[in-house]
């Protein structure tokens, strides 16, 4: 560890001077729920006041020749691209050449849902001597969590947990803190520890929902992209083998937000325009990297407890409301 007025530098592992909770106490049992689902230890943990904060501190600290980020990925990664790597039209990595860079590439696109094989670009970024960031917000709980990165950022928010970053890093991995003004003593705490247990709780429910209700999403998934693709003039984007709870479309000759309206005035939330903006209406940059339409969409992000009645209803009523903002 090496303490200094301009930077806070350490392998992975809680920092010195904060000691690990203790294995059987609800933190320390929290902790262990978490670092399970990840596959590393629990003192590898640090908790933050919020995901952005996890997701900006996290690829920060990798002190490399430069930052490469998918074109897909949130603002907080992108701001810190030297360079933005593309993404096919279904928002998979393309091709590129690797190096001993730092690179940025999210698991599941909380937008789109398309599904990226860190495992196997966290093998060739190794192989490169280049070091791999993700998210592992959106598959978290749903999916095999993949173990080819270097360090991972979570928005506990995505599994229904409190305002919550957290951010696992590896053992083997070298960060520097990019903030010691801000903390010059890292701890693995930074936020009220009952806000740990609380999202240990969230997580735990979510992958017994996941679990359970799984299949059941990806037929309503299959069946609005039917709809839609029967509707006419709608743009779905993402993959379609992508994670089912999230969906986003473009409606041709709509607007997003007189589409949000209308599906208001029949009882259901949705969303319009970027994922990861505070003005949520602002033209998405990751339909604009994967060719989509950037205005008339709608993003759903279903529970995966939500009632068939309450799929069906959306499913039937789809048409009519798509034809209605037309048609105003």
């Amino acid at each position: 560890m090496n303490l200094g007025a301009a930077s806070f530098a350490m392998q992975g592992g809680a920092a010195h001077g904060q000691p690990s909770p203790e294995a059987h106490s609800p933190v320390g049992q929290a902790c262990q729920e978490i670092a399970s689902r990840l596959g590393v230890s629990p003192h590898e943990l640090y908790f933050l006041g919020d995901g952005p904060l996890a997701h900006t501190l996290a690829l920060a600290g990798l002190a490399t020749p430069e930052r490469q980020v998918s074109a897909i990925e949130r603002s907080e990664m992108l701001a810190q691209a030297k360079k933005t790597l593309p993404v096919s039209p279904a928002g998979h990595l393309l091709e590129c050449e690797m190096g001993a860079n730092a690179y940025s590439l999210g698991w599941v696109n909380g937008e789109i849902g398309t599904i990226q094989e860190i495992d196997s670009w966290g093998t060739r970024i190794h192989q490169s001597g280049g070091l791999l960031h993700t998210d592992l917000s959106y598959g978290l709980g749903i999916l095999p969590t993949p173990h080819e990165w270097d360090i991972a950022s979570i928005d506990a928010r995505a599994f229904g947990g409190p305002m919550l970053g957290i951010m696992a890093l590896k053992s083997r991995t070298r960060w520097s803190n990019p903030l010691p003004t801000f903390s010059p003593s890292f701890g693995q705490f930074h936020v009220d520890q009952r806000m740990v247990i609380e999202a240990a709780a969230a997580l735990k429910r979510y992958t017994a929902l996941a679990k359970t209700h799984y299949e059941r999403i990806s037929t309503f998934n299959k069946a609005l992209r039917g709809r839609c693709t029967a509707i006419g003039n709608i743009d779905i984007a993402g993959d379609p083998a992508g994670i089912p709870h999230i969906i986003t479309f473009s409606v041709l000759y709509a607007q997003g937000e007189e589409l949000v309206r209308a599906f208001a005035l029949e009882g259901f939330h949705v969303a319009s325009g970027s994922a990861c903006v505070s003005t949520n209406l602002e033209p998405s940059h990751v339909l604009s990297a994967t060719g989509k339409l950037t205005h008339g969409n709608v993003r759903l992000t279903i529970a995966y407890d939500e009632p068939d009645d309450s799929l069906n209803r959306f499913l039937e009523i789809l048409p009519r409301v798509v034809e209605g903002v037309r048609q105003a």
